[in-house]
Parts: C-alpha cells; sequence; structure tokens
C-alpha cells in the first residue's frame, strides 16, 4: 500500500487565538514561576569604530579600536530573560559556569534582569561559555560583524559535578511550574543523568519543554521543541540533511513524537509550527515578518513564550500561536538577541489582524 503523502494544507489547522484570548493569558502567566536548566553562556559585543583604526607599528596589521562593549546573558540565560520579559512571577536559572571573569560578568548580567541564579554552579575546571562578536563601523554607519570568537569546553561536566546539578535541579523544580531545557552546546551540562531526572519530575506533572540541537532524541516523556532541521536531521541521523518536503517535516514530527513518547512541536520560521499530540497533528501558521529581520535569539523567545503559555494552561497548538507573536516580535529587533514585552505581543497582534484583513 502506498504511503499517504501529507502537506501542510492537509492536516487540521489551529486559528483560534483571538485578542481575549491574548490579553487573558498575558493576565495568567504573570502567576507561572518559570524555571532554565541547561548551557548558559555570556553574550559579548564589542563595538570597533574601523574610521579611527591604525596600522601597527610591530605587524603589518590595523587595530580594531573598541569604543564600547555591552554584556548579556545568552543560550539558557537568554531563554530566562525572555521569560522575565514575558512578565513571569519568578524565573530561575539552573547551570554550570567556571570560575572566571566571563562568570562574574554573567552572574552581574542576571542579577540587573531580576533572575534567581540561585541553583547556578561555579566550577574552576569549566570555562564559562561566550559568545564575543565584534561589530565593526566604517563610513556612513556602515557595519559589518567580524567572525565571532567563543570561549568553550572540550568536555562534559564529569559525573561529580553532574550529580551536583542534579541536585541543584531538584532543588529548583520544587519551586516553579515550568522547566525550559536549552541543550544547545556540544560539551554542554545535560547529559544523561539530567535527562533521567527530567523525565522524572515529567512523570510527577511538571510541564517541561526541551531544545535541543543535536541530542532531542535522547529525552523521553518530556515535550521536545525541535525545529525542522533539528527534526530531519534526528530523523534522517545528519543536520546536514534538509529536504524541504512538507511530508517529510510532518513524518519526521510524527517519528520523534513517538520516541519521546510525548508531545512535540516542530517550528518552521515563517511556515510556523506543527503540534504532534496523541497520534495527532495541527498545524499552526503564522504570519510572515516583514524585513529586516534578525533571527538571532528568536528560538529562545518562542521557547519562553510556548511553556509560558503552556505552564498558564493552554492547549498545544493555542501555546504555539501565542509564542508565533512574541518571536515575531522578538526578530524585529536588530543587532541582538531578542524577546517580547506583554504591550508589544499586544501590537503584533493587532498589526497581524490588519494585515490578514488586507490579503
Amino acid at each position: 500500500m502506498e504511503e499517504e503523502l501529507l502537506s501542510l494544507s492537509s492536516v487540521p489547522q489551529y486559528n483560534g487565538l483571538t485578542r481575549d484570548k491574548v490579553v487573558d493569558l498575558l493576565k495568567r502567566i504573570t502567576n507561572v514561576k518559570a524555571g532554565v536548566l541547561g548551557d548558559v553562556c555570556l553574550d559579548v559585543y564589542w563595538h570597533a569604530d574601523m574610521t579611527i583604526s591604525e596600522l601597527s607599528r610591530e605587524t603589518p596589521h590595523y587595530n580594531l579600536p573598541v569604543i564600547r562593549e555591552t554584556f548579556g546573558p545568552g543560550a539558557a540565560g537568554n531563554v530566562a530573560n525572555n521569560f522575565k520579559q514575558l512578565g513571569c512571577a519568578e524565573v530561575s536559572l539552573c547551570s554550570i559556569v567556571g570560575d572566571d571573569w566571563r562568570g562574574t560578568l554573567l552572574q552581574e548580567a542576571l542579577g540587573q534582569r531580576g533572575i534567581d541564579d540561585t541553583f547556578l554552579l561555579a566550577d574552576k575546571g569549566r570555562v564559562t561559555p561566550a559568545y564575543c562578536k565584534t561589530i565593526l563601523r566604517g563610513l556612513q554607519d556602515a557595519e559589518q560583524e567580524a567572525p565571532r570568537i567563543d570561549f568553550i569546553n572540550l568536555d562534559a561536566p564529569f559525573e561529580a559535578l553532574q550529580r551536583r546539578l542534579v541536585a541543584e535541579l531538584d532543588k529548583m523544580a520544587a519551586k516553579v511550574d515550568v522547566i525550559c531545557v536549552t541543550d544547545q552546546l556540544k560539551s554542554g551540562v545535560t547529559g544523561q543523568l539530567l535527562r533521567e531526572r527530567l523525565r522524572y519530575w515529567a512523570a510527577l506533572g511538571k510541564r517541561i519543554v526541551v531544545d535541543s540541537r543535536e541530542n532531542i532524541g535522547k529525552y523521553k516523556g518530556i515535550v521536545v521543541k525541535p525545529n525542522e532541521i533539528e527534526a530531519l536531521g534526528w530523523c534522517y541521523g545528519s543536520l546536514k540533511y534538509h529536504p524541504s518536503s512538507e511530508n517529510e517535516i510532518i513524518k519526521a514530527g510524527q517519528r520523534l513524537a513517538r520516541n519521546a513518547e510525548a508531545p512535540c512541536c516542530v517550528t518552521m520560521g515563517e511556515k510556523g509550527a506543527l503540534w504532534f499530540e496523541g497520534g495527532q497533528v495541527t498545524y499552526v501558521p503564522t504570519v510572515a515578518v516583514e524585513p529586516p529581520i534578525d533571527i538571532v535569539g528568536a528560538g529562545d523567545t518562542f521557547s519562553a513564550a510556548f511553556l509560558s503559555a503552556l505552564g498558564a494552561g493552554s492547549p498545544g497548538p493555542e501555546a504555539a500561536a501565542f509564542a508565533h507573536l512574541a518571536s515575531a516580535v522578538s526578530v524585529r529587533k536588530l543587532g541582538g538577541v531578542g524577546s517580547a514585552t506583554p504591550q508589544e505581543i499586544l501590537i503584533r497582534f493587532d498589526q497581524t489582524v490588519k494585515m490578514q484583513k488586507t490579503f
């Protein structure tokens, strides 16, 4: 028997998000206590004014004269900041950093944003991950980003340190309503011990969503939220495999949901998202954002908004539709990692309604 070919137009579609629902949801989110677990890093921005660059006397190179630098929490730290911007009652972060200058700056940045770092471990054997971006400015205010400088760990935490992190996760899980997992780095903090403990908390009814670049298939009993490339990469064994077939994306999401033994949300950028639950699939469309856009951090915004909505009682498709609004706000914030406030989300909803009426 020939296998059925599926497309976005052939599966049920969710279009039930109204302005009243958004207003009510934003109100309920203010009671949600959010926890974030996973790979945290420091985002560093160095702004170099190349119009005053000088040729070195010692080497045949022009210098990069940095006139301004800014720091902020990245990766799991950016997810935590997005929860905070959405108006969650409390936001906590559980991770491991190094005993270094980047760790100090990261903790200061978290504190400035009102994020609880009580469950953050500092270890001398680890490096605090950092993404350092040099922004070169030339004539007529032209800007270009130079190759990024990354501070990384070559190995995952040793078992003793992982067990310490499991203990911190337990303490955080006992006080929060939802947990967002950011499994982003190759030598990151989320190993098998943590995955097993997350499954334990999920079985107790804790709302948990996992965003993982390379390990999405290793999580069981937990809602997984890959993008279409990650879902296809898991399904076909390589992130380089990137077919555009809607049928293959849907099939990959179905397989991933069965593997996880839990619902799955596959995001597809401007095409929207797919929600898989109980053997059923729902397509949640979105409205494309007019350029210019910057997609850095948009996945973090989606994760925080999606899980905030789930924690506030929304079903999966409604939570995804709400997260689309937040992501649309985020990608319009150029030159950094974005976020979305309640007021911005409402404005985006109103803009979307107007855009749909013009078609």
